[in-house]
């Protein structure tokens, strides 16, 4: 089958015998289906191209140049303008009579120099710099992860809620609900979780809170054979599990705006903790429950969702592209680990 290109060529060609003929080049450009204005550019082709330079090698006359450019920045990153912005570092100069160009370009040049960005000196720290935590979780009570937020009650009251999260599971293992903050309280946490789990993880992490560093914490860690983790100062995203767990308490809908008084709160937190570990579908578990990873219930709970999805493409198998297939929950979980994705952190 002949292409567009290669039929215009034949119908040009054919054209130009008629006008070699002695037709007109209207008249024979009309009988081969073409426009005339194409017979003309087929008659005059457009020559070679000749050497063409790019816009940003052409010496225009307004061109900014080279030396031009050192001499804002070398003035720009001068002790008088060094921790300014741009904006204000050029209309200082302005004012002081040196103009060499516009805000736009001045702009274009920090850019193009790398320094479109915060250019003041930042402060360092002193000490050395926190290793990055990273650990990974392959089964149940391998890695914990535990924080504290804060629960709003009548009038200026708050409650600080304590939890300990299970990072393969999702489970959470221990939980309680206090008036403040202690380190006396987060070790009664630690220890409640161990006992009532019958195991003790590996590692616990947590952030850099005065609770999870309190020497008692630390001595009971010891004492327990558990490694204590913690978060990088100032990083947001070294304990993702436990600030998703909190985002899903505060935005379920039964979560009140203000809790009546301590206990009000402690049922609260007990009812939704249960009605989460033993019904919530983990979008991070493939939606799972916690309780049915925790426990090693998978191959049970799989293998029912395998018969139902068998069942439903049996009956109709025209809905499906291909047969469906329950999955398996992910093989590892961790914090900074390579293998964990955000959507696997979401609670």
């Amino acid at each position: 089958m002949v292409d567009a290109k290669a039929w215009k060529d034949i119908a040009l060609t054919f054209a130009r015998n008629l006008v070699t003929a002695g037709w007109s080049a209207v008249k024979a450009c009309a009988l081969v289906g073409v426009h005339r204005t194409a017979w003309y550019r087929h008659q005059n082709p457009p020559g070679l191209a000749g050497i063409t330079v790019p816009h940003v090698d052409r010496d225009y006359p307004n061109r900014i140049t080279t030396a031009e450019s050192d001499e804002f920045m070398g003035l720009l990153n001068s002790e008088e303008y060094g921790n300014l912005s741009v904006t204000q570092a050029y209309y200082r100069m302005l004012d002081a009579g040196y103009c060499p160009f516009s805000i736009a370009a001045a702009h274009r040049i920090v850019a193009r120099h790398g320094q479109n960005g915060d250019r003041r000196e930042q402060r360092t720290g002193t000490g050395p710099k926190r290793a990055k935590p990273v650990h990974a979780a392959t089964a149940p009570n391998q890695l914990w992860s535990w924080d504290i937020t804060t629960l709003h009650g009548p009038g200026k009251h708050t409650y600080k809620l304590y939890t300990i999260m299970d990072v393969f599971s999702r489970k959470v293992v221990g939980h309680r609900v206090e008036y403040t903050e202690t380190a006396a309280l987060a070790s009664a946490l630690i220890r409640d979780a161990v006992a009532d789990n019958n195991h003790r993880p590996a590692v616990i992490h947590a952030d850099n809170g005065a609770p999870m560093r309190a020497a008692t914490t630390l001595d009971l860690a010891r004492a327990l054979g558990i490694t204590l983790s913690y978060s990088r100062p100032r990083v947001s995203d070294d304990n993702p599990y436990s600030e998703a767990l909190f985002k899903t308490v505060k935005y379920d809908l039964d979560f009140p705006r203000r809790f009546q008084d301590l206990q009000h709160a402690r049922d609260h937190m007990a009812a939704f903790f249960t009605g989460y570990n033993t019904h919530h579908r983990h979008s991070g578990l493939n939606y799972y429950t916690p309780d049915t990873v925790h426990h090693g219930l998978v191959r049970q709970a799989r293998q029912q969702r395998q018969d139902t999805l068998d069942t439903c493409y049996a009956r109709n198998p025209h809905r499906y592209r291909h047969r469906p297939a329950a999955p398996g929950v992910p093989l590892t979980a961790g914090i900074n680990n390579k293998q964990t994705t955000r959507l696997s952190q979401t609670a």
